[in-house]
C-alpha cells in the first residue's frame, strides 16, 4: 500500500476543507453567490472556486441558478437522513411498534424538515403492511395526507399564505380538498383539535389519522400517523385517536430525553 507523505496529506485535507467552506458560504446566501463572491469569501483565485464548485455541482450538492451558485438536492437529501437518524431513535421505534401491535394496524413517524415532510420511520409488518405510495423519505401530497395538514397547520399565517399562494394542489381523489378556502377551514380545525384526519383524500378506500409529536417549546416537530381501511376508521375513529395521541406524546418525551434527539426537538 503507497503511504501518503505528510505533504500529500495535508495537501490533501485543505482541498477538502475548501470544498466545505465553499458549501458552507453558499448556504449562507439565501439567493446564491456567483464565481467572484465565493473566491472572496473563501480567499482563493477564481479559477479555483470554480474548480472547488465543480466537484459540489457534480456531486448534486450545488446548482447553478442563472449566475449564481445554490444549494442542490443533495444537501437536502443529508438533512432528510440527519432528521431520520435524531427522530427515530431505537426507544422511538419501540414506541411505534408498540402502537402497530395494538392497534393492528401500520405507524408512521413523520418530520417536518423546512417545508417539506419527511418520512422518518415506519413501523409496519406482512400483517400489517404500510402504504404502499409512502417510503422513508420525503413525501408530497400535503393538503391531501393526515400528517401533511399538521405541518400547514402548524404554520405560522404569513408562511401559511405564502405556501398556499405557490403550490398547486392536486386532487388524487374525488376527496381530495384542492380549493384554498376549504383547505383553511380544514387547518383551522386542525389546530383546534391537534388531530389530523384524511378519508379517501390521498387514495381510496384508505384513511389516516395523525397527532403532533412537540418539543419542549411547545412547535410542532413532525407527526405520529396510522393508516387502516375506511371502513376500520368509521367503526373505531375514537380508539386510534385516543393512540395516536398517547403515542405521539410517549416519542416527544422519549426525543426530550436522549441527549442527541433532543437537538432535533429544542
Amino acid at each position: 500500500m503507497t503511504r501518503e507523505t505528510p505533504g500529500e496529506s495535508r495537501s490533501g485535507a485543505q482541498a477538502v476543507e475548501r470544498v466545505l467552506a465553499v458549501l458552507e458560504v453558499i448556504a449562507e446566501s439565501a439567493p446564491g453567490l456567483e464565481i467572484a463572491q465565493i473566491a472572496d469569501a473563501v480567499g482563493v483565485s477564481a479559477s479555483t472556486a470554480y474548480r472547488l464548485v465543480g466537484v459540489l455541482q457534480r456531486q448534486g450538492y450545488v446548482v447553478r441558478h442563472e449566475h449564481r451558485y445554490v444549494l442542490g438536492r443533495t444537501v437536502g437529501l443529508l438533512g432528510v437522513a440527519l432528521q431520520q437518524q435524531m427522530l427515530a431513535t431505537p426507544a422511538v421505534q419501540r414506541a411505534l411498534e408498540a402502537a402497530r401491535d395494538e392497534t393492528h394496524a401500520p405507524v408512521y413517524l413523520t418530520g417536518f424538515f423546512d417545508e417539506e415532510v419527511v418520512v422518518a420511520h415506519i413501523a409496519d409488518s406482512p400483517e400489517h403492511p404500510r402504504i404502499g405510495q409512502l417510503h422513508v423519505g420525503f413525501s408530497e401530497a400535503n393538503h391531501a395526507t393526515a400528517f401533511g395538514k399538521l405541518m400547514l397547520a402548524s404554520k405560522a399565517p404569513h408562511d401559511l399564505d405564502e405556501f398556499l399562494e405557490r403550490t398547486e394542489r392536486r386532487a388524487l381523489t374525488p376527496r381530495s380538498i384542492t380549493s384554498t378556502p376549504k383547505l383553511r377551514d380544514e387547518l383551522a380545525r386542525v389546530r383546534r383539535e391537534q388531530l389530523a384526519v384524511e378519508v379517501e383524500e390521498y387514495l381510496p378506500l384508505l384513511a389516516c389519522i395523525a397527532a403532533p409529536v412537540r418539543s419542549r417549546r411547545g412547535s410542532t416537530i413532525g407527526a405520529v400517523s396510522i393508516s387502516v381501511s375506511a371502513d376500520d376508521f368509521r367503526s373505531r375513529a375514537d380508539e386510534l385517536g385516543r393512540v395516536v395521541r398517547r403515542t405521539a406524546w410517549h416519542v416527544a418525551s422519549e426525543l426530550e430525553g436522549d441527549p442527541v434527539a433532543s437537538r432535533a426537538i429544542s
